[in-house]
């Protein structure tokens, strides 16, 4: 027990010695501290030293913080105590003797600065709010008996240092130390006096301390001293740029008021053009959030228009001295960056923080209606509000659509924006790419291609991440309708082929992309394949995915669907193509380079394909077209394109070719045979024949059997076209050793078999037909190859087989009709098994019972709804599942005649041959060098060398068919249901080329077109001149001259679909363009064209296309002839052809048109061209509203007043009772546009405010015009423009003619007055057209009157606030108006009494009893009230005293 004892004492008694010894530690270390405290606190003995430290104040030697022993609150109570209590000084002598001492004290810097910053409290202080307390200084501050003094000596010592050029050994800056104390003090005894300190530092500071003192004003001054302190800050704005950031960034956080801040607004915008783009974030924030919601409109307008971004005048603004430094150039392109990037931030925001400037930005941008006004802005600002305003979406997305249709967006202008934007465009790729992938699914081909060139672009000015995005959301348009698939994989191709490396990297997602084959045409098949592909080959590290294609292939080959064998020869023959290419590198001996290993693989793959289709010849002539394609385009090596050719020889030669005897004749099975359409004069009993007719009749009998196997006849084109495309490679173009086929004769139906063609049998008038498309087609492949030979004898064997084609042409659609039930054979083998092919038409001419009109069968109808009565359609039809897909299995469909009567024969029943694309080979573009031969203008010469008019007619169509399929309309919707694919069957061959290309290879056939123009146009002249200028003379419209007017027509049209292509406009096309105007403006000026400038040759192309309307006499030729004016009126050019061009289409419409018969034009296609003619003669005309007042002035009263079933007017003939509902809604829907254009003329000139009420008085006169036609005709379509455009006026005329008569109503108030009074006769008549569609439960029409009975009724109460303005608000009056027909009669149903009440509940106002009262009127005098008391109310005047 002991022992436990001792050992706790011992212990205890350790523990005690080492408490203490430790706490001894402590104290020494203590004391020690203590002081070391006291050897660096700083004794300042003066009052001010005296003061704070009895309060708790420890001032510090060296560069430390100062010390507080007690919380700030604490302190400052104290030391006001202490200056209040003090015993030798009172107020102010103390705080004057206060503040001496802190003067002083802070003449050291480090004792400056550490009176300025924070106070450290000490650390047994447990009463204190934190570890770091105020400045000293800004304690002293907040009280209230030192704060004069101290922010006089703060004031002085900011402008010694500021002014001070010497380097402080303080790194603190010291200014805005002092700035930082005086913001936001607890109270400011005298802030008059503070404002004019701060006043004072801002006129005698260096530009870098104003611009901290700027940035702290809205924290010193308060709000009662703002408009001073913003005023001194306006000064410094115009006076110091430098300056402009931190004066915008305060004037926006100081309370001003609103006319103050205008003004500020005003100063700004002045300046806005010659911001440095430093500036710009700071001064478009400040426009932005200080904007009011009446001037955001004006506001941005100014902004979008004065607006620089950095990189659209970095070139004007950099001297050649700064562009030497790339160092700096570079790093002020990293600058212009982040500036740019700052400002569309501070832009968005905005438009989040105040929803008001979406509508006004919107505004702003769709009232651009010129492509020289077109900013980069525009577009970035539609994707950052199309991002920030999920609500307005749809109209951004218009607005976007509305800016392509007019080509404010081109794709020039979108190049550029993306060159020097691409940093802002990929902060906002994702609105981007839903705006991209938006346009590209549009059914206009316009706004669907600049959809795709968005696609394009980001691929191309965008990287990494954006590319890759680009790819997928191009593969995921697979999964959309047609159109959409061929533009992505158009897209993918042409990116593929033109920056393959860039590409390259993504081939793992094409090639995932092959699974969907199944769903994809034959043509988007070739695409997508071409691409994979490419890219496999393109790099030797896909050896992986190489031979996955080439089993792929194999797959392919050996399947037993056609659908995946056709895919499979596609597959085969563009890996060939990419495995192999042309011979681009060659060794020193000139020998070409290639790996042998791939040369033998491509070899056996074609092996593999010929052997694969022997039993298939539609797969084999896919294949053949298709190597005959690549071949013409790229290339293949020359080992294996002399392999191709010598096998395709011998298999051409032994297949189709046969040496011809008299002796040797081949059995007649169906009908007689003989060796036809031959063209070789030495030919008797020796030569060779191609052996067709024998082929096509021994496969006739099984040809549309499932099971029998096809004739070779289907690659006898394709394996010509082939071996021809190798021979012209191989000989640099010569066709010697393949020319004997052109001249050799065929062995074909003998001529008396089609002289009673309808007395053979079925099976023989097939063959037949047959024998008829295989010679065509043959023909046509002969043609595409000689056509280029300049041999003289081969040029006229080409024109001999061109007169055949036409010739067997004209047969086969006369014989088709005959043959319901024929099926001819396919010449286009790129078409899906599925294709449903296209429609085509027969023409029936009947003669019909004497006395009875054409067109009228008994039991039926006249007129049939929606076709021409001498119109029959006929369809090959839709596949039958049961058949083989090789063939399409397709029935002729033709309505048989009704109606036995012995009078009515059928005279004749043709087939148009436009409509047979795939049955039909396609002529290559250099065929059309025929044209250049001289055109024949009669009929029945036939001389030798000369174009007849029937060949000048086939090959224009065909060119004209050409043209529109590369160069597109730009107008015109594609829908993506349907069998849309019909517009690109036949165009193979056409489509390898880009429309560039087509361009280039295009444009010398321009010069024979224009030549014939001139021809014929000097034909018909001198006939309009032989007959006195009489435009129905008899020799004029004749069986002579209606080829002539088609085949002029045609050449219009060659002209004015090459004139509209939107490429013309691109700068890379600029030479084409160039060659393009020269060759037309050379027919007018010779030679000295080479010397013009492109707006010298546009003026003269103008000059030289419009001096042919006078020749012209068929209005379908006169509108081909304007759109072509306007086409070329759309080329970039600062001459205004406006007025010429309105003559022009003035005569046009001022002049009675025929048909070829002779009888007055009349029906739905002159109506429709007549709704051309007018529509362009107001659209381009200056003042459209003097152009409308003429017409309806004169033209429409002479028509209204002309007697006869037929009325037309005699000024303008193509007004007649067909035409009058397009001339009234062209009217009536230019009215506005032309009355804005008369407004603003009137505006700019003279600005006089009577000039502008006769401009209304004119618009409100046709307007009464317009609205009252509707008592004599009412026809829904006239009705419906109506009620459609007379909103608009309306709300026009609240917009515009309101304002300005309640400034004018005292000056001119008989004009003013006269001018509501016409308006309201027209207003009141607008609501019986209201009354009238109600009643009539029209839906086209009712869905139009709620809008403008809103205007109309916005229209009353707006007249009522002008008298109320203009203190003359006893002349209103208003009343409720009855329900009344057109015809003024008024309607008592129940029906229109309940909508009557329905009108009353939703606060429509409408007039009184009578037709002749308005909604408003205004008393003539003060007597008139009497006076309309003793009428009861049945008439009404305006007032004259106001």
């Amino acid at each position: 027990m002991s022992s436990r004892m001792k050992r706790r004492l011992i212990v205890s008694t350790e523990e005690e010695e080492s408490e203490d010894l430790f706490a001894s530690q402590k104290a020494k270390k203590h004391r020690i501290t203590e002081i070391e405290k006291e050897n660096d606190t700083f004794q300042d003995d003066s009052l001010f030293g005296e003061l704070i430290s009895k309060a708790g104040y420890m001032l510090k030697k060296g560069d430390q913080p100062n010390l507080l022993s007690c919380d700030q609150s604490v302190f400052q109570r104290d030391l006001r105590w202490s200056l209040k209590s003090h015993s030798l000084y009172r107020m102010p002598e103390i705080a004057k003797k206060f503040v001496k001492g802190l003067e002083d004290h802070v003449e050291h810097p480090f004792k400056l600065k550490w009176a300025l910053l924070y106070t450290q409290t000490v650390k047994d202080c447990v009463t204190a709010r934190g570890g770091h307390q105020d400045s000293l200084i800004r304690m002293c501050l907040n009280i209230e008996e030192l704060q004069p003094c101290l922010i006089g000596l703060l004031t002085e010592k900011l402008l010694e240092i500021a002014n001070d050029d010497d380097e402080s050994s303080s790194q603190a800056n010291i200014p805005n130390l002092i700035l930082a104390n005086l913001k936001w003090l607890d109270c400011v005894m005298d802030s008059d006096t503070l404002t004019a300190k701060i006043i004072e530092i801002l006129e005698g500071s260096p530009v870098k301390v104003q611009q901290e003192v700027i940035s702290f004003v809205p924290n010193i001054v308060d709000d009662a001293n703002h408009p001073r302190i913003a005023e001194v800050l306006c000064q410094m704005y115009d006076t110091t740029p430098e300056l402009t950031p931190a004066i915008l960034d305060t004037l926006g956080h100081l309370t001003l008021a609103p006319e103050s801040l205008e003004d500020v607004q005003h100063s700004v915008l002045k300046t806005l053009q010659a911001t440095r783009p430093e500036q710009l974030p700071v001064v478009v924030k400040f426009l932005l959030n200080n904007t009011p919601h009446s001037m955001a409109y004006q506001v941005l307008s100014d902004i979008r228009e004065k607006i620089n971004l950095p990189e659209d005048s970095k070139f004007s603004r950099k001297s050649p001295k700064k562009r030497s430094s790339n160092t700096s150039a570079c790093h002020s392109n990293h600058d212009d960056v982040a500036y740019k990037i700052l400002l569309f931030s501070h832009i968005k925001m905005a438009t989040i923080t105040h929803k008001f400037l979406i509508t006004a930005w919107l505004k702003a941008i769709q009232d651009v209606y010129d492509v020289a006004s077109v900013k980069p802005l525009d577009l970035l600002i539609l994707l950052i509000l199309h991002d920030a305003a999920p609500s307005q979406r749809r109209p951004i997305e218009s607005i976007f659509r509305n800016k392509i249709r007019t080509g404010l967006f081109s794709d020039t202008i979108l190049e550029k924006i993306f060159t020097n934007h691409g940093t802002v465009l990929k902060e906002n790729f994702e609105p981007l790419k839903k705006m991209a992938s938006l346009l590209v699914r549009s059914s206009e081909p316009l706004i669907s291609q600049t959809g795709a060139f968005l696609y394009r672009l980001c691929f191309l000015h965008l990287d990494g991440y954006q590319r890759q995005e680009i790819v997928l959301a191009l593969l995921k348009h697979l999964g959309d309708n047609f159109v959409v698939r061929l533009a992505a994989l158009s897209l993918l191709s042409s990116l593929a082929h033109e920056h393959t490396a860039a590409l390259s990297k993504f081939t793992i997602f094409l090639k995932g992309s092959l699974d969907m084959v199944d769903e994809l045409r034959m043509g988007e098949v070739k695409r997508l394949l071409d691409v994979v592909s490419l890219l496999v080959y393109s790099d030797s590290s896909y050896a992986a995915l190489q031979d996955e294609l080439v089993i792929l292939v194999r797959k392919q080959l050996s399947h037993s669907d056609l659908k995946y064998k056709l895919i499979g020869v596609l597959n085969a023959a563009l890996a060939v193509k990419n495995m192999v290419g042309a011979d681009e590198s060659q060794d020193s001996t000139g020998v070409s380079r290639v790996n042998t290993s791939l040369l033998k693989e491509a070899e056996n793959l074609l092996h593999l394909v010929l052997s694969s289709t022997a039993k298939s010849p539609r797969a084999a002539a896919l294949f053949m077209d298709e190597m005959a394609s690549i071949t013409l385009k790229e290339g293949m090596n020359s080992k294996l394109e002399e392999w191709v050719c010598e096998k395709m020889t011998d298999d051409f030669q032994e297949t189709f070719v046969l040496d011809y005897a008299l002796d040797s004749q081949p059995p007649e099975d169906l009908f007689p045979l003989a060796a036809c359409w031959n063209l070789e004069a030495d030919f008797d009993d020796r030569g060779i024949i191609i052996n067709l007719a024998p082929m096509v009749i021994k496969a006739e009998f099984t040809r549309n059997d499932p099971a029998a196997k096809e004739s070779k006849l289907v690659f006898l084109a394709p394996q010509f076209r082939l071996l021809r495309m190798l021979e012209s490679r191989l000989h640099s173009g010569d066709l010697g050793n393949i020319d004997a086929l052109l001249g050799c004769p065929v062995y074909g139906p003998a001529t008396h078999v089609f002289d009673k063609f309808e007395s053979h049998s079925k099976a023989e008038q097939h063959a037949a037909l047959s024998c008829l498309f295989y010679a065509i087609n043959w023909f046509r492949e002969l043609i595409n190859a000689f056509v280029t030979q300049k041999d003289n004898d081969l040029k006229q064997k080409v024109f001999s087989r061109l007169q055949q084609v036409i010739q067997l042409q004209n047969m086969v659609s006369q014989f088709l009709p005959k043959c319901q039930s024929y099926i001819p054979p396919l010449a286009v083998f790129d078409l899906d098994t599925s294709t449903v092919l296209p429609t085509f038409t027969t023409s029936n001419t009947k003669k019909v019972k004497k006395g009875q009109k054409q067109g009228t069968e008994k039991g039926k109808k006249g007129k049939s709804k929606g076709k021409d009565n001498n119109t029959e359609g006929t369809q090959l039809g839709t596949q039958v599942p049961s058949q083989s897909t090789s063939q399409p299995t397709t029935q002729l469909l033709l309505s048989q005649q009704e109606g036995k009567d012995s009078d009515v024969t059928q005279v004749s029943s043709t087939v148009d041959m436009t409509t047979l694309r795939p049955f039909l080979r396609e002529l290559h573009m250099d065929v059309f060098c025929l044209l250049f031969r001289k055109l024949a203008l009669d009929t029945e010469m036939k001389a030798q060398g000369h174009l007849t008019l029937s060949e000048a007619e086939f090959l224009l169509t065909d060119l004209n068919f050409k043209l529109v399929h590369v160069f597109g309309t730009g107008n015109k919707c594609t829908s993506g249901l349907g069998h849309g694919t019909e517009k690109s069957i036949g165009y193979s061959h056409l489509d390898l080329f880009t429309p560039a290309e087509v361009a280039q290879r295009a444009h010398r056939f321009l010069k024979p077109v224009c030549v014939h123009l001139e021809a014929i146009s000097g034909f018909f002249q001198s006939l309009i001149a032989d007959n006195d200028g009489i435009m129905d003379a008899p020799g004029i419209f004749s069986e002579k001259t209606r080829p002539l007017i088609k085949v002029n027509s045609l050449l219009f049209t060659t002209l004015s679909v090459f004139l509209s292509w939107t490429g013309l406009q691109q700068e890379e096309n600029k030479q084409t363009l160039t060659a393009v105007l020269q060759t037309i403006a050379k027919k007018l000026e010779g030679e000295v064209v080479s010397s013009m400038g492109q707006e010298e040759l546009i003026s003269t192309v103008f000059r030289y296309i419009s001096n042919f309307h006078s020749s012209v006499v068929s209005i379908d030729t006169a509108a081909v002839l304007v759109q072509t004016l306007v086409a070329l009126m759309a080329l970039p050019s600062h001459e205004d052809f406006g007025e010429k061009f309105v003559e022009v289409i003035e005569e046009l419409l001022k002049r009675e048109w025929y048909t070829t018969g002779g009888e007055r034009e009349k029906g739905t296609a002159f109506n429709q061209h007549v709704h051309t003619l007018l529509k362009e003669y107001l659209k381009q005309s200056k003042n459209p509203l003097s152009l409308i007042d003429a017409i309806c002035s004169k033209a429409l009263v002479e028509f209204m007043e002309a007697p006869g079933r037929d009325p037309h007017s005699d000024t303008f003939p193509t007004l007649t009772k067909g035409t009058l509902g397009g001339y009234y809604h062209i009217m009536i829907s230019f009215l506005v546009n032309g009355t804005k254009k008369s407004l603003s003329s009137k505006s700019s000139t003279s600005g006089d405010d009577m000039d502008c009420l006769m401009v209304w008085e004119t618009a409100i006169k046709i307007f009464h015009t317009l609205v009252m036609i509707l008592k004599k005709s009412q026809s829904r379509y006239i009705l419906g423009s109506c009620l459609k455009y007379a909103r608009s006026f309306l709300d026009l005329f609240l917009r515009s003619a309101m304002p300005l008569m309640d400034s004018c109503l005292r000056k001119h108030n008989q004009e003013v007055v006269t001018l509501l009074k016409s308006l309201q006769a027209s207003t009141r008549f607008l609501q019986h057209v209201c009354t009238h569609s109600k009643a009539n439960q029209d839906t086209s029409l009712t869905r139009h009157v709620p809008l403008i009975r809103k205007s109309l009724e916005m229209l009353v109460y707006r007249v009522k606030a002008m008298l109320a303005l203009n203190k003359c608000s006893n002349a209103f009056w208003m009343g409720n108006l009855k329900n009344r027909d057109l015809q003024g009669e008024e309607l008592l149903s129940q029906s229109m009494r309940k909508e009557g009440d329905e009108q009353e509940e939703g606060s429509e106002e409408e007039e009184d009893v009578n037709d002749d009262q308005s909604d408003v009127d205004l008393d003539e005098d003060e007597n008139s009230k009497s006076g309309r008391e003793e009428e009861e109310g049945e008439s009404a005047e305006y007032s004259t005293s106001f």
